[in-house]
């Protein structure tokens, strides 16, 4: 299973244009692994983990075609995992010289509400709707997904993480949420998973209930090899970070997650998930 982060930021991206903070004009000056757009991952070049206002950037500066893309899984609505607008560049229109099969999208029911909302359709797009809910298991272009409940977007109780089985490797997707329920520890308890994407988008702040910092960061590694979910061979790689999260550049972030065991992701990185 290949990993590619085609985004690693939170909701302002790195630098934030209407911030002077360190961070931030720390990331002006050096650029490179410093700036982060807003999140997206792309799997095996054709399942694509949310599908935020950054998307074209990214795709440009990574040599990337989403061409290949089969499956989208959106998280939850929040504006920088799910901007609708992206998709009118899939209506034939804009893409008269390329024929496209119509893409698998699996998204929970205010995803959908916004699509609705925003005048977006099914068919101009070529989009095969696949609602989801927690607890729910989908197969999609030759993956068993199953969406879990995240700690996040509490306004609207819908947003999901997901585990992605590709029959050889299992991946959790792990963002945006906060510490999880005791509920969600009992269903994560039947799995065992090769690797783990966990956000730390408050890293250096004190603990809140939709995002995990530092603190929190480890302890969920640390339930998740105390229930068997994860194993000391378990990779986690650290992603969605915030520029008010901590002051400093990346190397900073990265040896702080090195510190608890974890990979550091970066606009660009791109990581072969392999079976225990």
């Amino acid at each position: 299973m290949q990993i590619t982060f085609l985004g690693t930021g939170a909701a302002e991206g790195i630098p934030s244009p209407f911030c002077n903070c360190d961070t931030c004009e720390h990331a002006r000056k050096h650029g490179g692994r410093n700036i982060r757009k807003r999140q997206s991952v792309l799997i095996d070049n054709k399942l694509l983990i949310d599908l935020g206002p950054d998307i074209f950037a990214s795709c440009a500066e990574q040599g990337l075609s989403l061409c290949d893309v089969e499956t989208m899984l959106i998280t939850h609505s929040h504006s920088d995992h799910f901007d609708p607008e992206n998709l009118v560049l899939r209506e034939k229109a804009y893409r008269l010289a390329t024929d496209l099969p119509d893409v698998t999208m699996i998204a929970g029911p205010s995803v959908w509400m916004r699509w609705d909302e925003e005048g977006m359709k099914d068919q101009r797009s070529q989009i095969k709707r696949t609602p989801i809910l927690p607890g729910r298991t989908i197969q999609a272009s030759g993956y068993t997904v199953t969406a879990i409940e995240a700690n996040h977007h509490g306004t609207v109780g819908d947003a999901m993480n997901y585990m992605i089985d590709d029959g050889s490797c299992v991946l959790l997707f792990a963002s945006d949420s906060g510490v999880y329920s005791e509920a969600v520890w009992h269903e994560l308890s039947a799995h065992r998973f090769d690797a783990v994407i966990l956000e730390g988008t408050v890293w250096g702040r004190p603990s809140v209930k939709e995002h995990l910092n530092e603190t929190d960061f480890k302890l969920m590694m640390e339930r998740m090899k105390d229930i068997g979910a994860a194993t000391d061979k378990t990779t986690f790689i650290a992603t969605h970070f915030s520029h008010q999260g901590w002051a400093g550049p990346h190397e900073e972030i990265e040896a702080k997650a090195a510190r608890l065991g974890a990979l550091c992701a970066y606009d660009g990185m791109s990581f072969q998930v392999r079976s225990q």
